[in-house]
């Protein structure tokens, strides 16, 4: 039966405008179309009754509602309507749930199967993000109250985690990759970058107010590379001590006057704590792999797709010969506009050019007049313009090489290893922690050294800082002791243990004892301005050595005793 002859034709790019569907119609069937043949393409239905008021056709390019048809004829065909409505529910129930339909439709459970539930990380990612939760996120926080700077390099701390993150949490699903591959190197690409960028913060910026805050980060931030060693638990703690020696400057000035900055400094020291406990737990010789894990490079991309945060596209580069007009040229030398000033010969220059004149020698000489002459007018030689003795010619001075000294010639810094002493002298101004590895059987001499900081790692047996100044010495042991000698505004610190330290000529100096160090015995002579700071609780406590004595002579024998001041 061929379609019949419609009253009205509409065209689907019409009905389009007024359906939310851009790729199907809805046809809702009302008492008009009742008992009237619907043809939607090439394809002829009929419809007797209001039971199933809607029809969805995919994709007709047009649409007749035609003449009344007879009962027999719209029955025949209702069949067919209902297959074609079930079809198309289905196709937009599988769509909806991700899977592709076929035109003869999908069962109903393919539905609830295309949602996937998303998989649990494992317990060390979930120990990683509480780590973070519990440390980091306040120490940005506290950063945001300090300074813009200090916020600044905070947030990058932060961002390094992030992205040692998506390294753990791609290992957590591998299979163990080798250190020293070309897979394993560019995974902490994206961390050193960070860290870089952290550092590049502190040498911006050496003349902050906060400088103390930016080289405790620039100094703590390396020990995220833990990743890297089979001894992260004792790797990090190296970093902690360098940290902690620009952090206790920050406790020791702003003790009594920001209470945020000293929370600020104890809260960054807790997270090489949080870390250290964290990498004991999961990851004691190195992170963690899964032996029947997949690809690392894949699961690496995985990560860093799904926690990547929108970047904001740069602004258009504006181009060439767009319009205005040019730059201008650059001003022309000074030497153009400037007049060059003739120069007078000096020295014997002068002297030959006087001589050379000639007859025109004396051109330049006024005539004296008689009366202005002494030896024609008494009452000249009477006036003081002419005095009545000579003058005492002032004798010479000595030459500037006889009565100063010569400034002392500046040596090259060096840092070697003689027999069984190293020697570290003339080193100024260094930006970088010179670091020394010792044993027991070394002793450090340190000499002529300024504004430097300088590291001793390892139990080594004596330690002698000669004529420096405002240079920091942090110590871990030393089997003989500590000498100090001829040192201004010095700082020393000790992390383990030393059993003796003695100071002598120095003065406007900082001792800083861990909790395993208060057994140590401190001799002073001929010092001034010497402060002990011991740990309290979570700040340090600064002890004020004494410099007034009394001393009083009894039975022949002389006591000393301290001058205490009241008040």
């Amino acid at each position: 039966m061929g379609p019949s002859k419609a009253d009205r034709i509409l065209d689907f790019d019409t009905l389009s405008k007024y359906m939310s569907f851009p790729t199907s119609v809805i046809i809702l069937l009302t008492r008009r179309s009742l008992n009237r043949d619907i043809t939607v393409g090439n394809t002829l239905f009929g419809l007797v009754s209001l039971a199933s008021p809607i029809l969805v056709v995919d994709r007709p390019r047009s649409i007749a509602i035609g003449t009344p048809v007879s009962l027999e004829a719209a029955a025949s065909r209702l069949e067919d309507v209902t297959i074609f409505q079930e079809n198309a529910v289905h196709s937009k129930t599988a769509q909806a749930g991700g899977v592709v339909a076929d035109g003869t439709g999908v069962q109903a459970g393919a539905d609830a199967k295309a949602i996937e539930e998303p998989q649990k990380e494992a317990p060390s990612i979930e120990a990683f993000d509480k780590f973070l939760e519990e440390y980091v996120t306040p120490f940005v926080e506290i950063s945001d109250k300090i300074d813009p700077l200090v916020a600044e390099q905070a947030k990058l701390f932060e961002k390094a985690l992030l992205e040692e993150r998506k390294f753990l949490q791609a290992a957590s699903k591998s299979a163990p990759v080798d250190a020293s591959s070309p897979v394993f190197q560019s995974a902490l690409a994206p961390i050193n970058e960070v860290i870089v960028k952290a550092v590049e913060v502190k040498d911006a910026n050496r003349t902050s107010k906060f400088f103390n805050n930016l080289n405790a980060v620039a100094e703590g931030i390396p020990a995220l590379g833990w990743i890297c060693v089979t001894t992260p638990v004792s790797y990090i703690p190296d970093y902690k001590d360098s940290a902690q020696f620009w952090s206790n400057r920050i406790l020791k000035e702003y003790k009594e006057s920001d209470p945020n900055q000293v929370k600020w400094a104890t809260t960054f020291i807790r997270i090489f704590d949080g870390l250290k406990n964290y990498v004991k737990e999961f990851h004691t010789t190195g992170p963690s792999w899964n032996a029947q894990g997949g690809s690392f490079e894949e699961n690496l991309a995985k990560a860093s797709s799904s926690a990547a945060p929108a970047v904001p596209s740069p602004p258009p580069t504006p181009v060439s010969g767009a319009g205005g007009p040019p730059p201008p040229p650059p001003p022309p030398p000074a030497s153009v506009f400037e007049a060059k000033e003739e120069q007078q010969p000096t020295g014997m220059n002068a002297v030959f050019s006087e001589l050379n004149k000639g007859e025109n020698i004396t051109a330049g000489l006024k005539k004296v007049d008689k009366s202005q002459m002494t030896h024609k007018n008494p009452e000249l030689r009477a006036s003081s313009a002419v005095p009545a003795k000579k003058t005492v010619p002032v004798p010479p001075k000595k030459p500037a090489s006889l009565s100063e000294k010569s400034p002392k010639e500046k040596k090259p810094p060096k840092k070697e290893l003689v027999d069984n002493k190293w020697m570290v002298a003339n080193f100024e101004n260094e930006s970088d922690i010179i670091t020394i590895d010792g044993d027991m059987q070394q002793s450090i001499f340190i000499a002529n050294c300024a504004s430097s900081i300088i590291q001793i790692k390892g139990k080594v047996n004596a330690i002698t800082l000669n004529e420096c100044t405002k240079v920091g010495l942090v110590v871990e042991k030393a089997i003989s002791g500590i000498d100090v000698i001829k040192s201004r505004n010095f700082e020393v610190q000790v992390t383990d243990s030393v059993p003796m330290i003695s100071i002598d000529q120095s003065e406007s100096g900082s001792l800083y004892l861990s909790a395993s160090s208060l057994d140590t015995e401190v001799f002073t002579s001929s010092t001034t301005s010497l402060n002990i700071n011991v740990p309290e609780s979570d700040d340090m406590k600064e002890l004020a050595v004494p410099e007034q004595f009394k001393h009083t002579v009894k039975n022949g024998k002389l006591i000393s005793t301290i001058v205490e001041h009241a008040g």
